[in-house]
């Protein structure tokens, strides 16, 4: 017999009537009318081929049938019932793992805080920073990455996406680079001197269609690029080397490098940077748990990279 082909409605009065073993209490117990429940008994003993309730004397018995019904339909009934219960999510008690895009700079920025908040907050949640791919979209279809933080190009219209703070592309050198004797400095300025820039591709294949942002400066390919941020800002530390990149970064390694920050007088330069997560995911509450902690790490760039430096 077919599931589609039964009245669901006559599960929890079958529990009733099962558990009373009396029409009466299992009337009141379900709410129903005793004229309704007899009807009720009578759709059941057609549907199981069974009278289930038999009268014995004065009382009510459960057939053999009834009897072996009684402990699986309250299993059954339980199953139903915790699917349909809420449910909570508690960072404290959770064992999760959860897979995040960044680049480079934000895994740094977001790591010092994350350590210390997992660690107190969520001593069982696990998370794995990944490459930020370009066909992003496809892999959060595929819930094989849960929440991607990165600058915000118009990349993925159908992601959902929020704001999280303004950055903007400066070039860092050494604290005695020949451009700090300059007065404006302009992108045609930094082309004298050597530069490992970002590839925007942000994965590492060959064939895959290079993601234009629209800031120059991060579009611009010198003839060595990288995939990490980093690696141009700490190669310019002590060589004539000119690294364009964010200036949250920039900011952040400055009071670990001899550093320098020179801003671009000749284009626009900022962009947002924010979350994407798929669209299943908004009202999941460990990702929005996820989201709210992210948020939290990152604050303090929402004020300015130079507050956020303080801040640190």
């Amino acid at each position: 017999m077919s599931v589609r082909s039964i009245n669901l409605n006559l599960i929890p009065i079958l529990q009733a009537l099962l558990r009373e073993e009396s029409v009466a209490r299992a009337a009141d117990q379900v709410g129903l009318s005793q004229p309704a429940m007899s009807g009720a008994l009578a759709r059941l003993r057609e549907v199981l081929n069974d009278p289930l309730l038999v009268r014995v004397g004065r009382s009510m018995r459960l057939t053999p049938r009834a009897e072996r019904m009684r402990k699986p339909l309250d299993q059954i009934c339980g199953d139903i019932e915790r699917l349909f219960q809420h449910e909570s999510f508690d960072p404290a008690t959770a064992e999760l793992s959860f897979v995040v895009a960044a680049p480079d700079y934000l895994v740094f920025l977001l790591s010092g805080a994350l350590l210390a908040r997992l660690g107190e907050q969520a001593p069982g949640i696990r998370i794995r920073f990944v490459d930020v791919p370009a066909d992003l979209p496809t892999w959060m279809e595929e819930s094989t990455i849960d929440l991607a933080v990165c600058g915000s190009f118009g990349f993925w219209p159908d992601l959902r996406y929020e704001q999280l703070f303004r950055d903007r592309v400066v070039a860092a050198v050494s604290q005695d680079h020949p451009l700090l004797a300059c007065e404006r400095i302009t992108s045609a300025d930094l082309m004298a001197f050597p530069s490992l820039n970002y590839d925007t591709r942000f994965t590492s294949s060959k064939r895959e269609k290079k993601l234009m942002t629209g800031l120059p400066s991060l579009d611009w390919a010198p003839q060595i690029t990288t995939s990490q941020f980093t690696d141009a800002v700490l190669l310019a530390a002590r060589s004539p080397t000119v690294a364009r990149a964010p200036a949250s970064i920039v900011d952040r390694l400055s009071q670990l490098l001899p550093l320098a920050t020179l801003e671009l007088s000749d284009e626009e330069t900022e962009f947002d940077t924010g979350m994407f997560w798929a669209p299943v995911l908004q009202d999941t509450e460990e990702h929005v748990w996820l989201r709210s902690l992210v948020k939290d790490c990152l604050a303090p760039f929402a004020c300015g990279v130079s507050e956020a430096r303080l801040a640190s």
